[in-house]
């Protein structure tokens, strides 16, 4: 009897109580819904609690016959493929960790899929050296001199100053050039009040920052003056997944709209949530541009970049989500790209996703199966 794959959906359990909370776990007991509805068993589990003697691996499996349902501990076989949603970047470079997950790309290869987080200047390296996406990508470079800030200002008057290993927008400043030598920055992080505040030079604005070191390096990018939709600037956040061939493809949209005096769209910092298209055609109205220009540039990002990441990455991609941008003369402009997506909001994208992420592990089973 063919009872389907086996999903281990691998991430870090809290240490006591819940195991998993808030967006987490709402995250882990959708899949684990929709897998069993496609005939596939699924579980999260730990890189800590493998037992490699026997094959088989301490996990977690959601009881909703307990009222109100939980977590429950329970021992598994080793899955036959691996969903990497370790939540952070400092979990996953533990050592400890980091040597496991080597383990596991040895043992599965392409099977143990979204194995990291991409790093935002290896990325924007790798499609600076193809052509076609090239011409996609704001000038970026590394913060490595404080001398780069003014350079980058001369040229294009305002700079986003980011670090390259961080998300949700967390700790990034809009730099924007004034007269006489004068810069004004805006700062905003997860753990503070925004901070906006006016200095002299770059050592001072150096100083209003959070300490450079090698894991917490800073990019700094061109500003793009973004096309605006109900009176304030907008991005896209554009969903990409493999699908049931193992084949890229789109799978949802949605537009984020800033909050009044925002520096991101970020929901968190004040960002609206609003439809994709409905943005697009507001902003095309606005600016005089026209959204089947926009729709063509959508698409060949859509066929290019996925397979240009994983392809000079090395890594196996399920999913992709990719942050963009349209100024106001209808060019799409590339942000960054995240291997670890965060729930999307909208209903439909998010149903949409679990069906083609399980759908995906079924390609993957079939094609291990087959010895591909």
């Amino acid at each position: 009897m063919n009872i389907g794959p086996i999903l281990g959906i691998l991430s870090i359990p809290r240490s006591n109580g819940i195991p998993f909370g808030g967006g987490q776990s709402e995250s882990f007991t959708d899949i684990l819904i929709t897998a069993e509805k496609m005939n596939c068993i699924a579980f999260v589990f730990s890189p800590l609690d493998i037992d490699w003697s026997k094959n088989a691996v301490w996990g977690y499996r959601y009881n909703w016959k307990i009222q109100p349902g939980e977590w429950e501990r329970d021992l598994f076989p080793l899955p036959s493929i691996i969903y990497n949603r370790i939540p952070n970047r400092t979990m996953e470079n533990r050592e400890v960790i980091k040597h496991i997950l080597v383990l596991l790309k040895q043992k599965y290869g392409s099977r143990f899929f979204n194995p990291c987080f991409l790093d935002k200047w290896k990325t924007h390296a790798i499609l600076c050296s193809n052509r076609q996406t090239l011409a996609f990508l704001p000038e970026t470079v590394r913060l490595y001199n404080p001398k780069v800030i003014p350079e980058m200002l001369g040229r294009h008057g305002s700079v986003y100053l980011k670090p390259s290993a961080n998300s949700l927008g967390n700790e990034i400043c809009k730099v924007t050039k004034l007269g006489r030598g004068k810069f004004f920055f805006i700062h905003q992080s997860l753990n503070q009040q925004r901070r906006e505040g006016l200095v002299s030079n770059c050592h001072e604005l150096l100083a209003e920052l959070p300490p450079i070191n090698e894991s917490s390096e800073y990019l700094v990018q061109q500003a793009i003056s973004l096309a605006e939709c109900e009176g304030q600037p907008f991005d896209l956040r554009l969903l990409i997944q493999k699908n049931r061939l193992g084949e890229w493809q789109r799978t949802g949209m949605a537009a984020r709209i800033a909050g009044i005096g925002g520096i991101t769209t970020h929901v968190f910092y004040g960002g609206i949530r609003y439809p994709a298209e409905k943005a697009i055609r507001e902003a095309a109205l606005n600016h005089g541009f026209s959204p089947e220009k926009i729709k063509k540039q959508l698409k060949k990002i859509e066929l290019i970049f996925p397979e240009v990441i994983e392809q000079a990455s090395g890594e196996s991609f399920g999913e992709l989500e990719m942050d963009l941008g349209i100024d106001r003369r209808g060019k799409v402009w590339f942000f960054e790209a995240n291997s670890k997506p965060f729930r999307f909001d909208e209903k439909l994208i998010r149903a949409k996703s679990l069906v083609k992420l399980i759908r995906y592990v079924h390609y993957l089973d079939e094609s291990g199966n087959l010895g591909h």
